[in-house]
């Protein structure tokens, strides 16, 4: 298998999660999987012109703002083929950026208290969660606008604060570009569970065509 080149771009407006400790050790994690080659970017200037060296771009974002030119850039490099994988608050992202929310076909919306719930795996034959059982997590579950009819559904939980079953990871093609959105990801507590991270490193193979 090619080598597969990965930023993991992050955001470091949010105030609710440690973006940049956290994103450091998805780039850790990455670096430690056979195959992949992954860099840690909290520099807005590489969306404009340095995405053109990577297969795939992670973002672990929150809030902040988007120029034009940046998210033209960033959708170019998708609709081109590059990879798009979307965690957790990047759909909490770049609320004005309407072409980025209409690529990535999720809206944050709400979540649920922090706590523990079972990701449920909607489909057993995709490369992401082939072999996956059903595993547990602590962490926010998160509420999205999202049309369903636009993606495929990987994962849901049931939310049992509200009586209600949310989609928790989805992809689509956008251009001749694969994207995907895992909604796990708020701290270390679901950094470090098994589950998430063969995930992580899955869907980062996924969008760039490996597996």
């Amino acid at each position: 298998m090619d080598l597969v080149n990965s930023l993991i771009f992050v955001g470091t407006e949010g105030k609710y999660h440690d973006h940049e400790g956290n994103g450091k050790y998805i780039t850790k994690l990455l670096n430690e999987t056979e195959n992949i080659k992954a860099d840690f970017s909290r520099d807005y200037n590489v969306l404009a012109d340095g995405l053109d060296t990577y297969h795939t771009v992670l973002f672990y974002t929150d809030v902040g703002e988007l120029t034009q030119t940046q998210e033209t850039s960033l959708l170019n490099y998708i609709r081109s083929g590059g990879g798009f994988f979307g965690l957790h608050t990047a759909a909490a992202s770049f609320r004005e950026s309407e072409g980025y929310h209409s690529m990535l076909n999720g809206f944050f919306n709400g979540h649920s208290p922090y706590m523990d719930f079972t990701v449920s795996i909607s489909d057993t034959d995709h490369p992401i969660t082939s072999g996956l059982s059903d595993f547990e997590a602590k962490d926010e579950l998160y509420y999205l606008k999202h049309n369903p009819d636009s993606s495929h559904h990987l994962m849901h939980a049931y939310d049992h604060t509200k009586d209600e079953t949310h989609v928790m990871a989805f992809h689509h093609i956008f251009g001749e570009g694969k994207v995907f959105y895992f909604a796990l990801g708020h701290d270390m507590a679901v950094l470090e569970n098994p589950s998430f991270q063969e995930i992580i490193r899955r869907g980062t193979l996924w969008v760039a065509n490996r597996i």
